[in-house]
């Protein structure tokens, strides 16, 4: 995979204020892992692993998404630090959004406002770079494909495999696409030697470095897309692109296995990093939530084969 290219978007947002996590961490198929279960008494559909942005595990706005996840679904959600810690490398995740999302000063004229945001780019550019290099593939996948392994066993001596789904936003978007592909290492042998696919389902909102059309061509388990109309990394022409590939497919499938939503004036990372005090953006956050519930949902209650007895 290419080394990734450094983009302002995927590293800037709004920090939420208005949801305090309610769930809790322990250490998981060997990763430091945020856990959000359904309410007492209320028994879980499926697991959802979210697969996160630049920002890593630890980030306020993705832990609000998953305990709503596990409430609405309801799921088992985990959010594992796929990163190894490094998440921005060595600036902590709040301070870096806040530094890059900082609104220019009202008497500043045009040339201080784009010197001020050069420079708000520079001072971050080495934990860009960090993060680049030491959340590539090579490193990431070796974590990521036993934790999800793990996770879609069950709980020891439960018979069949669990419901499983991926969730993956910005740099996650790309490792939630390529689980959908049907290739050797996404699979999953249950009791009796019979191979399943390691996830039944994927969901990812504005998803970075997706190599066009290799990636969405592969797609092979369903998949949902949430994207914004114009969309830094994928623009007009991309997403024109994906919806073509996927409706292809969902016409030769004879029912729509996949589907694409796409979101006007939503900027990239609405789904988890949008501006709650910007109505349009808060509508197009919870409008995402509601993609993903109802995609889980449906697709918790259809799997059947390799599932978990109830």
């Amino acid at each position: 995979m290419a080394a990734m290219p450094i983009c302002r978007d995927c590293f800037s947002g709004t920090l939420r204020g208005d949801a305090a996590p309610t769930g809790g961490e322990e250490v998981l198929h060997g990763l430091p892992t945020y856990v959000a279960v359904p309410g007492p008494g209320v028994e879980p559909l499926g697991a959802v692993v979210i697969i996160p942005d630049a920002f890593g595990w630890k980030l306020r706005n993705t832990r609000a998404l998953a305990d709503a996840y596990a409430r609405r679904i309801p799921a088992t959600v985990y959010v594992p630090d796929f990163m190894d810690g490094e998440t921005l490398g060595h600036a902590p995740p709040e301070s870096t959004m806040v530094l890059l999302e900082s609104k220019p000063a009202a008497a500043d004229s045009w040339i201080v406002r784009r010197l001020k945001r050069a420079w708000s780019i520079l001072q971050v550019a080495p934990s860009m770079v960090s993060f680049a290099y030491n959340c590539r593939a090579s490193l990431v996948k070796p974590r990521m494909l036993p934790f999800l392994s793990g996770v879609r066993a069950g709980a020891d001596g439960a018979p069949g495999l669990q419901k499983l789904g991926v969730a993956g936003f910005c740099w996650g978007g790309l490792y939630a696409t390529m689980l959908t592909h049907d290739v050797a290492e996404n699979r999953v042998t249950a009791a009796g030697g019979r191979e399943h696919p390691l996830v039944n389902c994927a969901f990812t909102a504005h998803p970075s470095l997706l190599s066009l059309p290799a990636h969405i061509a592969g797609v092979a388990q369903p998949l949902s897309v949430a994207n914004g109309d114009d969309d830094e990394w994928m623009g007009r022409a991309k997403m024109q692109q994906v919806v073509a590939l996927l409706e292809a497919k969902n016409a030769q499938a004879a029912r729509d296995v996949h589907e694409v939503v796409i979101y006007p004036g939503a900027k990239h990372g609405f789904a988890v990093r949008g501006d709650r005090d910007d109505p349009q953006q808060r509508e197009r956050g919870d409008q995402s939530e509601d993609q993903a519930v109802s995609w889980f949902q449906r697709h918790f209650e259809a799997a059947e084969l390799g599932v978990r007895s109830a």
